[in-house]
This record gives C-alpha cells, sequence and structure tokens, in this order.
C-alpha cells in the first residue's frame, strides 16, 4: 500500500466521507464548468474563454460551483444517512393474522 492510501484509512471515519463527497462536488464543478465552455450557451462559453486575455474567470467559476455542488453532494450524503429500510416482522411468528380490536365497557364517575 502506497503511503498516501495509508494516510487516508487513518483518517476517521466522518472526515473521510466529507472528503470524499466534497471531492465529488468539484468534479461535477468541473464537468458543468466544461459543458459550460463546450456548448457554449447564449455566449457564456466565449465569453470565459476571452475574458481579459486569461484564465482566472474560469478558475474562479470552477471553485465556486465545486463549492457549491460539493456543499449540496454533502447533505444529500448526510441526510441519506440516516434511510434505513423498517424491520420485518420474523416469518412465523405465531401471531394470529386476524387480529381485530375489542370493544370493552369501562366504568368511571358519573358524570353530573
Amino acid at each position: 500500500m502506497s503511503k498516501l492510501a495509508v494516510a487516508w484509512r487513518r483518517l476517521p471515519k466522518l472526515v473521510r466521507f466529507l472528503f470524499a463527497h466534497g471531492a465529488l462536488g468539484f468534479v461535477l464543478g468541473a464537468v458543468f464548468v466544461g459543458a459550460l465552455l463546450v456548448f457554449d450557451p447564449q455566449d457564456a462559453g466565449t465569453l470565459l474563454r476571452t475574458a481579459a486575455g486569461h484564465w482566472w474567470p474560469v478558475v474562479v467559476l470552477w471553485f465556486f460551483t465545486g463549492l457549491t455542488f460539493g456543499a449540496v453532494q454533502i447533505g444529500v450524503a448526510t441526510m441519506l444517512l440516516a434511510r434505513r429500510d423498517p424491520p420485518r416482522p420474523p416469518r412465523g411468528s405465531g401471531a394470529p393474522a386476524n387480529l381485530a380490536p375489542a370493544l370493552l365497557r369501562v366504568r368511571g364517575p358519573r358524570r353530573r
């Protein structure tokens, strides 16, 4: 195993969870900005490619969309952690299948 893999495994589980989902958000941000540059909707890609003759606007857009997508990805993954299927009753538990409520008379103090 490489040193990087050993260091990754030594991190606490929740830190690895945050890093992994945050990195996925940055990958999604890169895909989004790449699609924006390739498909050029409303000449936004042309504007980004020719902005002041340098690539900083593309990097800033990628960084902030990566932050946004990363935060959303972490939020969604966190909310999906609590999703569990309800436990099923064991088969053949011996409980009768045709249960019905029983009506009972209750004697209490008389109302005035």
